[in-house]
C-alpha cells in the first residue's frame, strides 16, 4: 500500500471530489478560474522545484515516510531533471508495494544536441543509465502532469484542470488572496469505507494565477484503526537551480 500510495498520490488528490460541471457564480473567483490554461502555465514555467512528502502515522506515531524532491529545467538548451527520494520506516520492505532502498537519486540533463547524460544512485550504488532525449522530456513533463484524458491534466503539480472541474460545485470552498493572484481551496469531508468505518479527510491547497500548486496539505484519518496518512506538497517556479553534473 505504501509505495503505491506515493506514486499515485498526486493523481488521487487531483481527482478528489471531481464531479459534474456546475456553473461558477460571476465574480473575481470566476474571472481567475476562467483564465487557467495548461498551455499558458507550461509556457510560463521554465524551471521548477517540488517537494512531495507522504507520512504514515499509527497511534499518532510516525510509522513511515517517503519524500521526493524534484528539480526541472525545460528550456531547450539546458534541459535538466533531478529527483531525490528519501524513504523511512514501513515504506521500506520486500513487498511489491514497498521501496527497497533508503535513498535514490536520478539525474539527467542535455549535454549537447540530443545527447543526454544520465545517472542513478541507489543508496551507495552509482550507475549510468540509458536516457534518450525523449525520456528526459517525459521526466520533465511529468513534473506538470503524468496523465491526460479528454483534455484533463492530472498527476503533476498543474492543478488548473482540477479547479475548473470543481469550482462550480464546491464554490464556497474557494477564495482569493487580497491581490487576487492566488486561489485557496479548503474542504473537510467525512466518509465511510467498505467496513463502515469513518474516514475524516482534510484537504487544502493554494495555486498561482497559472494553476500551478504553491502548497498543498491533505490528511486522511482512519479513526477505527488509529491510522493517519498525511501528504504535503511545496513548490517554487522560475527559480535559480544549482545543477549537478554527476552524482
Amino acid at each position: 500500500m505504501k509505495k503505491k500510495y506515493l506514486t499515485t498520490i498526486i493523481c488521487l488528490l487531483s481527482i478528489f471530489l471531481v464531479g459534474c460541471n456546475y456553473p461558477i457564480p460571476d465574480g473575481p473567483v470566476k474571472d481567475f478560474v476562467e483564465r487557467l490554461n495548461f498551455d499558458l502555465a507550461y509556457q510560463h514555467v521554465n524551471t521548477g522545484k517540488s517537494i512531495i512528502t507522504a507520512t504514515y502515522y499509527v497511534n499518532e506515531q510516525i510509522d513511515g515516510r517517503v519524500s521526493v524532491t524534484t528539480y526541472i529545467d525545460k528550456t531547450d538548451e539546458t534541459k535538466y531533471f533531478y529527483s531525490n527520494t528519501d524513504v523511512f520506516g514501513s515504506f521500506i520492505g520486500d513487498r511489491s508495494d514497498q521501496y527497497t532502498y533508503n535513498n535514490q537519486q536520478i539525474l539527467a540533463y542535455l549535454e549537447h544536441d540530443d545527447i543526454v547524460a544520465a545517472y542513478k544512485k541507489t543508496d551507495d550504488t552509482l550507475e549510468n543509465i540509458q536516457y534518450r532525449l525523449e525520456d528526459l522530456n517525459i521526466s520533465i513533463n511529468n513534473f506538470f502532469y503524468s496523465e491526460l484524458e479528454s483534455g484533463y491534466h492530472r498527476g503533476g503539480v498543474y492543478y488548473g484542470d482540477y479547479v475548473l472541474a470543481n469550482c462550480g460545485k464546491f464554490y464556497s470552498s474557494f477564495s482569493l488572496n487580497e491581490e487576487k493572484t492566488q486561489l485557496h481551496y479548503q474542504v473537510n469531508t467525512l466518509s465511510k469505507n467498505s467496513n463502515n468505518e469513518e474516514i475524516l479527510t482534510m484537504h487544502n491547497f493554494v495555486i498561482d494565477e497559472y494553476g500551478m500548486i504553491i502548497n498543498l496539505s491533505s490528511k486522511s484519518i482512519y479513526k477505527a484503526q488509529n491510522v493517519e496518512i498525511e501528504t504535503t506538497i511545496e513548490c517554487a517556479y522560475n527559480i535559480e537551480i544549482e545543477k549537478l553534473a554527476e552524482l
